[in-house]
């Protein structure tokens, strides 16, 4: 008997090894296969397209990741600033760009969706078809005012004063957010478009040379600091984690459903965020080591207490998550819909 257990013994510590090292064989296996899967990006150039000129939050953001994805793939990464159209110019250069790997672009998603809603001139993208590699940020927005503006909205909109808004297009997440504030709470506006970035638009508030900007949390944060502005309400169905004391739209406002409707369609739209896509047609194998590289940039805590001390927090999401969004957001609106978007977005408030 005290044979029989010493041979079960021995077996059973021979099929832990052989289990171990067959982990470890696969645990090296895995890593090479990464590293492997990765040999496309080794020593080459890396261009992260973003939209809008140097200083605004889009560009922060992708400053602040490409040293990350540099450490992670061993690729040397150029921010290229390329504004124009609001952000679309320059995804209309990379949808054109080889599927290799080598060019993508921290996007604005929420501008693109609307870019295809609106069917803006020169548009020669599908997102449906452009490759969604990860969230980068889903933030709220905020309505920022000069100084010299009354302290609330229902003062404004009682003055009966023309509110005179900065963007740099009329879809580009400034101009549209306007359009649909001002429709919702009926109030008067005239949206000033082609400043060149979110920075310019924020400085024409500073200086007055307008009066309101409707712009993400994190940018409009960095615009009140020093009362340079001030926010009034947050554009969104939270309050903003930069000023929790600052309340939203719907605290402010009961809003009938026919007012509310289009404000509710364009915050769901805010669900898609600040997203790092690539060109169309991507090899599924370069797709899926990029999918996984930024997931784990994104997730790594270093890397978001990083992104969280310099008030740029980074809020994850899948690409599968992504791609839903997109084919629901894309084929939700009926045709009455659509064109009551077009008239409030891209007429009205001029």
């Amino acid at each position: 008997m005290r044979h029989h257990r010493h041979n079960q013994s021995c077996r059973r510590a021979f099929l832990a090894l052989i289990f171990a090292a067959g982990f470890a064989a696969s645990a090296q296996l895995t890593a090479a296969n990464a590293q492997d899967a990765g040999a496309f990006l080794k020593g080459q150039t890396v261009r992260i397209y973003v939209g809008f000129s140097p200083g605004g939050g889009y560009d922060a953001y992708a400053r602040m990741l490409a040293p990350h994805f540099e450490k992670k793939t061993g690729a040397t990464v150029v921010v290229e600033n390329r504004p124009g159209g609001g952000g679309l110019t320059a995804l209309n250069q990379l949808v054109r760009e080889k599927p290799d790997g080598l060019a993508m672009m921290m996007l604005n998603g929420e501008s693109a969706i609307l870019g295809q809603i609106t069917k803006q001139p020169g548009v020669a993208f599908d997102m449906t078809k452009v490759s969604n590699l990860a969230r980068v940020a889903h933030e709220q927005h905020f309505l920022l005012v000069n100084p010299n503006m009354p302290n609330s909205l229902k003062e404004i909109i009682a003055s009966g004063k023309t509110v005179k808004f900065s963007a740099t297009g009329r879809v580009d997440n400034l101009g549209d957010y306007a359009a649909v504030l001002c429709e919702a709470l009926k109030m008067n506006c005239q949206i000033i478009t082609g400043y060149k970035g979110s920075k310019e638009a924020g400085l024409a508030v500073m200086n007055g040379e307008v009066d309101a900007l409707a712009i993400s949390d994190g940018s409009g944060n960095d615009y009140a600091q020093g009362g340079q502005t001030k926010v009034i309400a947050t554009i969104g169905n939270a309050r903003s984690e930069f000023k929790p004391d600052v309340t939203t739209l719907n605290e402010q406002f009961q809003l009938p459903p026919d007012r509310k409707w289009l404000l509710d369609f364009r915050l769901a739209i805010k669900d898609y965020g600040r997203v790092m896509v690539a060109p169309p047609d991507m090899p599924a194998d370069k797709l899926k080591y990029l999918q996984q590289v930024w997931r784990e940039i994104l997730t790594d805590p270093a890397v978001m207490e990083e992104a969280a001390k310099s008030k740029r927090p980074l809020k994850y999401e899948a690409p599968a998550k992504l791609d839903q969004y997109i084919r629901d957001l894309l084929q939700s609106l009926p045709p009455e819909k659509v064109d009551q978007v077009n008239e409030v977005i891209l007429k009205k408030f001029s």
